[in-house]
């Protein structure tokens, strides 16, 4: 273990150099560890339960249970309202020594302050490089929590996975074709993730090739006619959860999708729910899954 954290703390002095953190909280700013921690976000979420750190109350807790899932909430956590829209009333009664926001809610940044420290970050920025960004939140938080061991063996454990499992993967398909991730918006939309995305930099970490490389929004994807999936018929695509169940299922039966070489060629594959804007765990179950469909693993 002394080894592996003197190699890291290379790693760590690059990612603090690239640190997306906005509010320079550091631990020397605490007395002792915040315990009553309020977190809006579902990547910061993500992120306290993998260093082993409950928060007092989340945001959108049945969202998060549909959309995230994984890892399950401990019993007991409060729910503080939308997380574009915190109950600020009920968070300021809950007293917290510390509130996690993105900077989605950067609106809000002075009046949560004014609660209790607060810390706003930017996992998704101009940089595009969220994987490297949500690497350094979780250095950052396990330093503020005195879990700094934790978010080391976090990061390695992380960068270790994410290697092999490329490797399986090649050597399973030596020929790959690229692949292209997919989520079905309505009848007449679809989201393709490129640069920018979790899942783009979590499969360049994996050695694999994206099929998509057109310019992306902030969160790392482009919206396109469904119209366009017919220029990338080689790829192998994977399907992401879709907010309209309905409509997902009637365009997977439309012609034009059934016509796909893709298709045709069975080169399509449908992933579970991932939070595909968290953290280094949601990285981590959607290498694995990857693992899992194209090597035909239980």
């Amino acid at each position: 273990m002394k080894y592996l954290l003197i190699g890291l703390s290379m790693l760590f002095s690059g990612l603090a150099a690239a640190n997306p953190i906005t509010h320079e909280l550091t631990a020397s700013d605490f007395a002792t560890p915040p315990k009553r921690i309020i977190s809006i976000d579902w990547a910061t979420t993500e992120t306290l339960i993998s260093l082993g750190v409950t928060p007092l109350g989340i945001a959108d807790i049945k969202g998060y249970q549909q959309w995230v899932i994984r890892p399950t909430l401990p019993k007991g956590i409060l729910d503080v309202g939308a997380r574009n829209e915190p109950n600020l009333e009920l968070i300021s009664s809950l007293k917290p020594d510390l509130i996690l926001i993105s900077s989605s809610l950067s609106p809000a940044y002075d009046k949560l302050s004014k609660i209790a420290p607060t810390i706003m970050y930017n996992v998704y920025n101009e940089e595009k490089t969220p994987l490297k960004n949500v690497q350094a939140l979780t250095l950052k938080l396990g330093n503020i929590l005195g879990k700094r061991q934790a978010a080391a063996k976090l990061i390695a454990h992380t960068q270790t996975l994410l290697r092999k499992n490329g490797e399986t993967i090649r050597a399973a398909h030596p020929n790959l074709d690229p692949l292209l991730f997919v989520r079905i918006v309505d009848n007449s939309t679809l989201h393709f993730q490129g640069k920018g995305s979790l899942i783009n930099d979590t499969i360049h970490a994996m050695g694999l090739k994206n099929e998509w490389h057109g310019k992306t929004n902030f969160w790392g994807f482009s919206t396109v006619e469904i119209a366009k999936i017919a220029e990338h018929q080689q790829a192998n695509v994977f399907l992401l959860q879709s907010v309209k169940k309905a409509e997902k299922k009637k365009f997977l039966n439309s012609p034009l999708w059934q016509a796909m070489a893709f298709s045709q060629q069975h080169k399509v594959y449908e992933l579970p729910p991932i939070w595909s804007y968290g953290g280094l765990l949601a990285a981590q179950r959607f290498s694995n899954q990857l693992v899992n469909l194209l090597t035909e693993q239980p």
